[in-house]
């Protein structure tokens, strides 16, 4: 009885451990908010960004990415584009140009 509820125990966990598979949608919001927090991370206030869409190609361990960005300060608006290397965990973020 014991080996069968420590089967039933491993495989369990094993199904339970699994990670989810994201959504096409949900990749390209999740790269939109981590680049989005990776440009306002310790700014004084005086230039804000906002991404404002994401066009990316997933390889084995990273997301090449190419972002429209609108950079708005006090005397200027104006809307570029930046690359990126984005990890698959999203905690990584590498610009490119």
């Amino acid at each position: 009885m014991k080996t069968l509820a420590r089967i039933g125990l491993v495989l369990l966990l094993s199904v339970g451990c699994k990670q989810k598979e994201l959504t096409y949608q949900q990749v390209e919001n999740k790269l939109i908010k981590t680049m989005n927090e990776y440009l306002n991370k310790d700014r004084d206030g005086k230039v804000q960004f906002r991404v404002t869409e994401v066009v990316f190609f997933p390889e084995t361990n990273r997301y090449l990415c190419e972002f429209k960005v609108n950079m708005k300060t006090a005397t200027m608006d104006t809307i570029g584009t930046m690359k990126a290397r984005i990890s698959r965990d999203f905690k990584d973020v590498e610009r490119t140009q």
